[in-house]
């Protein structure tokens, strides 16, 4: 941490630009869903398409989908100076209270150490993948962040205040930023979801749903995409909960269950109900909104 009456850094700001973010970052499960710290790791295999994606916490436990606004921060940052025709380097430098009015966040003084906390989460958290960008097939071992600095200035009262963060990415996310150029529009009220889970569900209806009118997952393959701690069960309550609430911007979800499979016993009319029904039928459907314009 730097203290200084005069902020050394050249700031970016993307108050008025698009939102970017990674597209394998929002495939598969890299962060943790709940606020409170989780200290087990969460481990994701396809090996049909050879993908694995092992994320180990940190002291103070693995970073969260919250932490996350960071990296989608950082990310936006590097895509408008591409756009602008400018080099972008892995070291980004932007003004805390920027990042905060962007991500929806207070500006007291529990945001600012809520924001140094994230960034203690993505610099601790340690990814093991075999996703790959460029042109090499390998396994990497980073961390989100190689490093942070925070710059603090002297208030009018004489305290310390978070004037500005310097974040260098990690070089496997910034080639994807940069030379793979794999990044999606994200809608901004993004940040204005409350739950964990409400935004991971967010991030696979725009991954899967920019090229196809319609998304279809099994419940148990949703439950391992979103790496979810809590048990099966309680985690298609908690699906059909969101279903009701419709809370996600621009995307619809709906439940269904697979007609190929047996159903469960039957109620008393002989009609199968989502109280009755395994959920290994349950099929989990996303697709835009009606009159909504898919973001490019």
């Amino acid at each position: 941490m730097a203290s200084n009456d005069q902020v050394d850094l050249f700031l970016s700001s993307i108050i008025d630009a698009p939102i970017k973010d990674q597209r394998d970052i929002m495939e598969f499960p890299h962060f943790a869903l709940a606020k409170r710290a989780r200290m087990d790791p969460m481990i994701y295999d396809d090996p049909k398409r050879g993908i694995h994606v092992e994320v180990r916490p940190g002291h103070k436990g693995i970073a969260t989908i919250w932490d996350k606004d960071v990296m989608i921060y950082c990310s936006s940052l590097i895509n408008e100076q591409i756009e602008r025709g400018l080099t972008p380097a892995r070291t980004i430098q932007f003004h805390a209270y920027d990042f905060l009015r962007l991500a929806r966040r207070g500006e007291g003084k529990r945001s600012y150490q809520l924001l140094q906390d994230a960034l203690d989460r993505l610099q601790s958290t340690a990814i093991r993948t075999t996703i790959k960008t460029g042109e090499k097939e390998e396994k990497r071992f980073f961390s989100w962040i190689e490093s942070a600095r925070v710059v603090e200035r002297k208030t009018p009262n004489g305290k310390d205040r978070m004037a500005a963060i310097e974040v260098t990415l990690n070089e496997w996310i910034f080639r994807a930023l940069t030379k793979d150029r794999t990044v999606l529009t994200i809608d901004s009220r993004y940040f204005s979801l409350k739950g964990g889970v409400e935004r991971r569900l967010y991030e696979l209806a725009r991954k899967h749903c920019g090229h196809q009118p319609r998304w279809d997952i099994s419940l148990i393959n949703l439950w391992k995409k979103c790496g979810s701690q809590t048990e099966l069960r309680f985690f298609k309550v908690n699906i059909l909960k969101i279903i009701e609430a419709d809370p996600l911007p621009s995307y619809s979800i709906s439940a269904s269950f697979d007609p190929k499979r047996k159903p469960g016993p039957p109620t008393d009319t002989h009609e199968v109900t989502r109280r009755y029904q395994k959920n290994e039928n349950m099929i989990i459907s996303f697709r835009p909104k009606e009159g909504i314009t898919v973001l490019e």
